[in-house]
């Protein structure tokens, strides 16, 4: 390109020193005029910042992964155990079937109603409460007498209810704490949980009768223990930052019509849920 036709740049913008909180601005260029350089072409010189992430970023980060690994435990458990409860409740294939149906269709249905209020309430608060919820209906489940499977499905639907109101919303304050190929890595640090979580659902599920000789109905029991823990570490250690915060913007609430407008017009989103559809179908297929 022929350096003629640029323009000196006169902004007079500074670059965040390596004093400042938070995360510094990506790699950004200046321009010295012909006055100080004593030449009429303007030379572009790269100015590099140092990115940096604060401590009770990584600490959320980490929150948020940890409650998505025994999100997903918690979702494979029964299938690890699949056979027992078969033979627990006396039901076939196809009712056994039902216990992961009920649990999917919840959380379908309610994942775009939590995704629509973590844009206009309180993030933490909410996955406090789903996290609380489906931790509590988890240990219920573990308890119902053998005549009563059709409450095995509710707890199960329930379980599917407060999954999904963690699920659409902890990706959300990651995306608001990080900018460019820092989020990326924080997200795929995040969504790496999924295949962990999954495998680790059998296994904790299958270790109690197993290994220690207990009913099955112990394995059921963990993931609730451990969602106790969660929800506490979610309550008092989560930052919940602004919304649009990583970009230096100031996000306003949009109406559902204008959102789902604004959805099927983003291609990049639109080939991630399909992406993520086909990664859905593949690992529930295991189960």
């Amino acid at each position: 390109m022929d350096s003629k036709n640029l323009r000196s740049n006169m902004s007079d913008q500074a670059l965040l020193n390596s004093n400042s909180q938070g995360i510094s601005s990506v790699p950004s260029s200046r321009s010295i005029s012909s006055e100080e350089s004593g030449d009429h072409k303007p030379e572009i010189v790269p100015v590099y910042s140092e990115r940096k992430f604060t401590r009770s970023q990584l600490m959320t980060v980490a929150i948020l992964c940890f409650v998505n690994l025994i999100n997903y435990m918690d979702r494979f458990t029964v299938a690890g155990i699949l056979s027992d409860v078969q033979c627990f409740y006396g039901i076939d294939d196809s009712q056994g079937g039902l216990i992961q149906t009920v649990f999917i269709i919840a959380y379908m249905v309610f994942a775009p109603i939590f995704g629509y209020m973590g844009d206009r309430y309180s993030r933490r608060l909410i996955m406090a409460v789903g996290v609380a919820f489906w931790t509590v209906a988890a240990l219920v489940s573990s308890f119902i007498p053998q005549e009563h499977f059709y409450w095995f499905l509710i707890m199960r639907c329930l379980i599917g209810i407060g999954e999904a109101s963690y699920s659409t919303i902890a990706p959300t304050i990651i995306s608001d704490l990080f900018v460019d190929d820092l989020r990326s890595k924080m997200l795929a640090l995040f969504y790496f949980a999924i295949p962990v979580g999954s495998g680790l659902g059998y296994i904790v599920g299958t270790f109690p009768k197993t290994t220690l000789g207990a009913e099955w109905q112990w394995g059921l029991r963990i993931t609730p223990v451990v969602g106790t823990v969660a929800t506490l570490l979610i309550i008092f250690m989560l930052v919940d930052p602004p919304r649009g915060q990583a970009e230096g913007s100031k996000m306003e609430a949009t109406s559902y019509a204008e959102d789902l407008k604004s959805l099927v017009k983003n291609p990049s989103y639109i080939l991630s849920t399909a992406g993520s559809t086909a990664v859905a179908f593949v690992a529930g297929a295991l189960a």
